[in-house]
């Protein structure tokens, strides 16, 4: 059985502030699917939410597992604590092979409907990059080794599978887990998943009607907005921050970069409202 799974930032909040961030969940989710017997088909991950297409028989201990790992290490490298992300994940049951399909293209091209790359294959953060690597003319990247044996994940207590390849930064190489095969099978050729990933679907085009200004690429991600934001405070983190301080960085980067109030909303886990009418007393002050 296949399974959509979806987890969101609490209230918005950003999940992964830096790029390593999101590789280290990554190498979770190659340690964690050989550990629970899960097939990984697909992943996309973004600064405040994360998609996963899985098949297994029932994924909850799975989820389970790398969700704690990760909140451990998040705390761990941010000096925070409690849970990252909502503690409720949506998880949908896939019954058949078009569906499977039409899943595949939402989560693959998540980060090209929320704007944040022009094309999935421009991402490096979703899985479109590791399927028909060998019409792409792709070769595996030489600087790859197998892990063999006691090979410590990072920030983690687990083993990386002796088997897996992992690059010169201890990072393990999706293609390890990810069960392309299988999603090449199902797409049945590399110019059909071209032309599929590569155009909104209807429900996509409807989602995108509902909302009245659809920005352009963005120009600053959130994971580079995060990035600058944690370089600035250094030595501090965002949880010793007071309010004050988050307030005037806020009018700080707002003024510097084209970014808007909703990313550094996420990036300070305060609600957009709240953050949008601060900021405008604020600058109504200094004018």
């Amino acid at each position: 059985m296949w399974f959509h799974i979806s987890v969101q930032g609490n209230g918005g909040q950003s999940l992964f502030l830096r790029n390593r961030d999101i590789l280290h969940a990554i190498d979770l989710l190659g340690v964690f699917s050989k550990l629970h017997n899960v097939g990984v088909l697909a992943y996309q991950f973004l600064s405040n939410h994360l998609h996963l297409i899985l098949e297994c028989l029932c994924p909850i201990n799975f989820v389970w597992g790398f969700r704690i790992s990760y909140s451990k290490y998040y705390n761990s490298v941010y000096n925070s604590f409690g849970a990252i992300g909502r503690s409720r994940y949506s998880q949908g049951k896939i019954y058949d092979e078009e569906k499977l399909e039409e899943k595949l293209i939402y989560v693959i091209r998540n980060s090209t409907k929320h704007k944040v790359c022009e094309h999935p294959l421009a991402d490096r953060f979703n899985s479109a990059q590791y399927y028909f690597m060998e019409e792409q003319s792709k070769t595996i990247a030489g600087n790859l080794k197998p892990a063999g044996t006691k090979c410590e994940l990072n920030h983690s207590c687990q083993y990386i599978p002796e088997d897996y390849l992992i690059d010169s930064d201890g990072h393990i190489y999706p293609r390890s887990f990810l069960q392309y095969k299988s999603v090449e099978k199902l797409f049945k050729s590399y110019g059909e998943f071209m032309q599929k990933i590569s155009t909104p679907t209807p429900k996509e085009i409807e989602d995108n009607s509902k909302i009245k200004q659809i920005p352009g690429i963005v120009k600053v991600n959130d994971m580079v907005l995060s990035e600058m934001i944690l370089d600035k405070i250094k030595p501090k983190t965002l949880i010793s921050l007071s309010d004050s301080e988050k307030m005037l960085l806020s009018v700080h980067f707002k003024k510097e970069y084209p970014i808007s109030v909703r990313q550094l909303s996420r990036v300070f886990s305060i609600p957009e409202s709240t953050l949008r009418r601060r900021i405008s007393e604020i600058l109504r002050q200094n004018t």
